[in-house]
């Protein structure tokens, strides 16, 4: 039996690919990456542990394919484009986000996948899921989800489209909603969640990531807040997601600490006093505040890493990627 991960060299798939090769010892045949644009740089030395394939979740008969010649039972689903779409790309995106994720729901249907655990997004909530509390309040699956993206009713449309096929065809399904989701490759799919994005200019890199290759950052203010959770122990989550027999719940919220920026740039500062990093005044418009209770409850989720031995770890890996001496701090 094997166990597939779509977008399986990706940002997150990188991550769950390494912990699971190095910490639960799933390797060879069992091990396989559905990837449009396969990246072994990024998979290290566990490439070679692994079955690459290259394949597109846009492809019926691709996906099913794979399943079948591999056996597969369980399936992490984590291709995604993130962010929203050009105009001019809307349709395209769409097919991906949703004819992509419903071909995934349908071939682990036939094919009798015993769990597929997928990843939703703290973007199904949106100012309107606030109704009735601040929105400093922390949001709880209960709280009603008002995705005011493209993106975000992409991931809505993943956690009905899961619910329907567990009630009409018993698929077990887990979905996942991360939030500030930091380590190496975030960049390359740009995010904007946690206000640590530069533009486009200069090729999609968070912030901490120029600052560790030598380069001037302007970080957000201060004061600005946002959860966080290094993308090792967002891997930790997705295997608990997988393993959990029976979990209360569909959907869980997936966070790990929420921090001041200020606690960022003085992290930064500390492991690279030769960085030339400026504060900004500018507002960044940030992630909802999610309580995960019901993660650590049911999953037995506990964070591993904080915001900074998770960045310490991160910008390490930037730094030797580049041919560069290591951090400690």
């Amino acid at each position: 039996m094997g166990i597939m991960i779509t977008g399986g060299t990706g940002f997150l798939g990188s991550y769950l690919t390494r912990y699971l090769v190095r910490e639960k010892g799933i390797a060879g045949k069992e091990l396989v990456l559905f990837d449009r644009y396969p990246n072994r740089d990024r998979l290290g030395e566990v490439a070679g542990d692994v079955v690459m394939l290259t394949g597109d979740i846009t492809e019926p008969s691709e996906i099913a394919a794979a399943m079948k010649t591999y056996s597969i039972d369980q399936v992490f689903h984590l291709a995604a484009i993130l962010g929203d779409p050009a105009a001019a790309q809307v349709v395209s995106y769409m097919k991906v986000m949703c004819d992509g994720t419903l071909n995934v729901f349908e071939a682990s249907r036939i094919f009798g996948v015993k769990r597929v655990v997928y990843a939703s997004s703290v973007a199904v909530y949106g100012r309107a899921s606030f109704r009735g509390k601040s929105t400093t309040d922390e949001l709880d699956e209960d709280d009603p989800p008002a995705p005011g993206t493209f993106y975000g009713i992409c991931k809505l449309y993943s956690e009905n489209l899961a619910a329907l096929y567990g009630r009409r065809f018993g698929l077990e399904t887990v979905g996942l909603r991360p939030t500030s989701v930091f380590g190496l490759g975030r960049g390359a799919r740009g995010s904007y969640a946690s206000g640590l994005l530069p533009p486009q200019e200069v090729h999609y890199m968070v912030l901490p990531e120029l600052a560790a290759l030598g380069q001037t950052v302007e970080m957000p203010p201060d004061d600005t807040e946002s959860d966080w959770i290094y993308a090792a122990d967002a891997a930790d989550a997705w295997y608990r997601a997988m393993t959990t027999p029976k979990p209360a719940r569909r959907v869980y919220n997936l966070a790990a600490e929420r921090r001041r920026m200020a606690d960022v740039t003085d992290h930064l500062r500390r492991l690279l006093p030769d960085a030339r990093i400026t504060i900004s005044e500018r507002r960044v418009q940030t992630t909802p505040n999610m309580s995960v209770t019901n993660l650590k409850k049911d999953l037995g989720f506990q964070p591993r890493y904080t915001m900074e031995s998770g960045m310490t770890d991160y910008l390490n890996r930037v730094r030797k990627a580049a041919g560069l001496p290591a951090v400690s701090g």
